[in-house]
């Protein structure tokens, strides 16, 4: 069972280096560990501690069980008088999607002072891709442009949770200076917040902000995931 969650965890980590244009050696300064670790890592001679995925997950903006999918399906059972990993059969919980109230509600825009709750600019609703706690602080987002294309294809729908604070390297919806959102990956810093594209446009730069250049930034939310249009 741990040989098979080493190659899940190492075959996600791989696909999610090619989604973000990231070596091995760049993932491993980003959540500071040795190269050599890395190393091990990914030819299966150790397995990432829970809190090296954690910090891997914030790198890429994504959950941890993303990364390691075999997470939630692990138990421990005693057998035979050892403490053993089992596989947990347990069915998959779907959203019903006759029920309207489960629907996330897309926003063309979102301006400054205005709570998602009493936005009027709904281009369409869609059903959540798995069952989450606190559904109703669920909205998405109509992406515009290019600047997130490595993570949202312009025109396709963001999905977040509605919450004012991220941890650094998180994706989130940020107003800048009373602006519509935009969506980009959040560093926060003493005195500076950066606010770092994901596209395969170099021409897209950070945008840094300090109490020089910016008189107001509010996050509204956590990216979670992407939804096509087209397969609604």
């Amino acid at each position: 069972m741990i040989e098979e969650q080493k190659r899940t965890i190492v075959r996600n980590i791989r696909r999610l280096l090619k989604e973000n244009n990231m070596t091995q050696s760049e993932l491993a300064d980003k959540i500071e560990i040795a190269k050599s670790t890395m190393s091990d890592y990914m030819n299966y001679r150790a397995k990432p501690s829970s809190g090296v995925l954690e910090k891997m997950s914030l790198v890429f903006g994504v959950s941890k069980s993303d990364i390691d999918t075999t997470y939630k399906d692990l138990a421990v059972e005693l057998i035979d008088g050892e403490l053993k990993y089992v596989t947990k059969h347990q069915p998959v919980s779907f959203v019903s999607e006759n029920n309207n109230n489960n629907k996330i509600r897309i926003i063309g825009k979102i301006a400054a002072g205005t709570p998602i709750e009493a936005i009027e600019d709904i281009v369409d609703e869609v059903y959540p891709a798995y069952n989450v706690p606190n559904s109703s602080d669920i909205f998405g987002l109509l992406v515009h442009g290019e600047s997130m294309n490595k993570i949202v294809p312009s025109g396709n729908y963001a999905i977040l949770r509605k919450q004012s604070e991220v941890e650094n390297g998180d994706i989130a919806a940020v107003i800048v200076n009373g602006n519509y959102a935009t969506l980009k990956r959040v560093y926060k810093f003493t005195d500076l917040i950066v606010l770092e594209p994901c596209s395969y446009d170099e021409s897209y730069s950070d945008q840094k902000y300090t109490k020089e250049n910016c008189d107001d930034i509010k996050i509204i939310g956590k990216y979670l995931y992407s939804v096509s249009p087209i397969m609604q």
